[in-house]
């Protein structure tokens, strides 16, 4: 979590200038209705022997090749319809706003982690008191927001669709005259994917590669339990497509690179801040093509070093390939070697 290098680069890269605002923070509650098709997810979920089996599935050498495709048997004839309320922090009032979307097993915490002693890790803290108002959310399904279906809505065009309703609420309700975009890992693919169809003024992608080649490890090491029954005081109300990690140690394997972290807060993430992520949404990404090239705002592109679902545990030179792609983008930079998981 390397929030104020994170900020100082997003400052750079947006060229806003940031007026100083109301600094409270509040929740809200914020209706969106998306309308857009759905994929038919062939798989499926009950227990954690399925769990299991999924896992290898995804980690299969073949996985994705004619002979073992995604588990998609096609597609809604038109758009569906469909209603949800997104919990969120604002933080400030209108002006350049940061908008920023979490990536699985974890939730809008991820930007202002409440652990004792916490304020080098919180982004929104150091964005805030540079006068920036942020809007952090937790995707559908997750912590305060709506709990959906883990096949039928929790896709990757659906959450997609969730944030370019949250830009247009920022534009309207919030009084923003710019709007960033800030993902972290699947958050940074919705970002991006937004960014390619909404105007924004910049975006930062952070755990983050633009590749799916070294997704394996990630999957295999997460060890996916079945939430619900994993934890029934805090996922009881799931169905059983939404998927945790295995225990504190290998979340940490998933997120963490030794010796570059602090193990109280890999146990806050494991035990405060993880959420779960639905069974939908990795064919639902693998099944959509993001137009890198019809980005035009400027693009940061930051990323842990031992980064392992980004690349593998070794991240150098790895954001070239993307780098190329995003041939519309006004501006491109990129960290990529920072010390971290």
């Amino acid at each position: 979590m390397h929030s104020h290098l994170l900020f100082a680069a997003l400052a750079s890269i947006a060229r806003a200038s940031p007026t100083q605002g109301a600094r409270g923070c509040r929740e809200v509650q914020i209706p969106v209705t998306v309308s857009v098709p759905r994929f038919h997810i062939t798989t499926s979920v009950h227990d954690n022997w399925d769990a299991t089996a999924l896992s290898f599935n995804l980690t299969r050498r073949d996985f994705g090749s004619a002979e073992f495709p995604l588990p998609i048997s096609g597609v809604t004839p038109g758009p569906v319809e469909s209603n949800y309320t997104v919990g969120a922090t604002v933080c400030g009032h209108g002006g350049p706003t940061l908008v920023l979307t979490h990536g699985i097993i974890e939730s809008k915490l991820y930007w202002q982690p409440n652990l004792s002693d916490a304020g080098e890790y919180s982004f929104i803290d150091a964005a805030v008191a540079a006068g920036y108002t942020v809007l952090s959310y937790d995707r559908i399904g997750v912590g305060s927001s709506s709990k959906v279906n883990s096949l039928i809505d929790a896709q990757f065009q659906v959450e997609t669709a969730v944030l370019d309703s949250l830009i247009n609420y920022a534009q309207t309700k919030l009084g923003s005259t710019k709007v960033a975009l800030v993902g972290h890992s699947y958050g940074a693919y919705i970002s991006a994917a937004s960014a390619a169809q909404s105007p924004v003024d910049a975006l930062v992608l952070t755990g983050f590669s633009g590749t799916f080649d070294f997704f394996g490890p990630f999957v295999a090491g997460a060890g996916f339990r079945v939430a619900r029954i994993q934890d029934p005081g805090r996922w009881g109300e799931l169905d059983a497509g939404w998927l945790i990690s295995a225990d504190l140690y290998a979340e940490t394997y998933a997120y963490f690179a030794e010796p570059f972290f602090e193990h109280r807060v890999a146990e806050w993430s494991y035990g405060v801040a993880s959420e779960p992520f639905a069974v939908g949404e990795l064919p639902s990404l693998l099944n959509t093509t993001i137009v890198y090239g019809d980005i035009t705002a400027p693009v940061l592109l930051l990323q842990g070093q031992y980064d392992v679902s980004a690349c593998g545990g070794n991240c150098a030179g790895v954001l070239e390939e993307v780098m190329t792609k995003l041939t519309g983008a006004r501006v491109v930079e990129r960290v990529d070697d920072l010390p971290a998981g």
